[in-house]
């Protein structure tokens, strides 16, 4: 502490930089499965990036390439629809303000469920691996496993390593769905394990190298997340309430 006349300075050894948009952040965090998913509906993108005051769910690479099977043939209203099922509108929910058993509505329509256990914090059955990433217009939690509007009674179980797909039947394929055309960065939040960039296998072919900004890891490149401690957007990614029947 560094007083002056008008209060305090704390003298700190980084520039702090604004937190971005979700969509760069998500790249600058690694979540490149995310990033290609959300750009397949440019207007998802946008509502993303602009609508105030969200809790956004965030999947990492892992959690995508686990239900592989079923994503390669998934049409644009579906990944939209599951997409909006991993937003809160209206909140921003940091990890220490979730509640145990607390139930949250979502932008697709059905809601999520909280589950804290042992000081970790589950969303319906995928773990939140790295808490509390700010972005512009609210806070981002990257998660363990792709949220199922068609399974809002997924629980997670807590004394396990691992959970189970909420997607009965999906599998994994050797390559991350929706990475194709994705520049990876060369540094990832929560990489390792269960984290936001670490791989259990390659992008799809086409992905180019990171490179200036989509690396985010250098001061000149895209800031790399900071961590801490509307009814149109709705109807976008409700769609006509159609969800994957698996």
């Amino acid at each position: 502490d560094t007083n002056f006349t008008g209060g305090v300075v704390h003298i700190i050894d980084t520039v702090l930089t604004p937190p971005q948009n979700v969509s760069t952040t998500a790249q600058a965090a690694g979540l490149t499965a995310l990033v290609g998913a959300v750009s397949k509906n440019p207007q998802i993108a946008s509502t993303l990036d602009t609508t105030p005051d969200l809790t956004v769910f965030a999947p990492n690479n892992e959690a995508f390439q686990s239900i592989a099977s079923i994503l390669q043939n998934i049409t644009t209203q579906q990944l939209s629809a599951v997409l909006g099922y991993h937003v809160i509108n209206g909140t921003v929910a940091y990890s220490s303000t979730l509640t145990n058993g607390t139930s949250v509505p979502t932008l697709a329509g059905p809601n999520v469920t909280i589950t804290i256990s042992d000081d970790n914090v589950f969303v319906n059955s995928a773990k939140v691996v790295v808490p509390d990433v700010l972005v512009a217009n609210g806070v981002v939690h990257v998660i363990d496993g792709v949220l199922n509007p068609n399974a809002t009674a997924a629980a997670p179980n807590p004394e396990a390593e691992t959970q189970s797909a909420a997607f009965p039947g999906a599998s994994s394929l050797a390559t991350v769905p929706f990475t194709s055309g994705v520049p990876a960065p060369t540094v990832a939040i929560g990489a390792g394990a269960g984290g936001a960039g670490g791989g259990g296998g390659g992008q799809e072919t086409g992905a180019p190298p990171a490179t200036g900004s989509a690396a985010g890891a250098t001061p000149t490149g895209a800031a790399m997340p900071m961590r801490t401690g509307a009814m149109g957007a709705a109807a976008l990614f409700a769609g006509a309430g159609v969800w994957l029947n698996v």
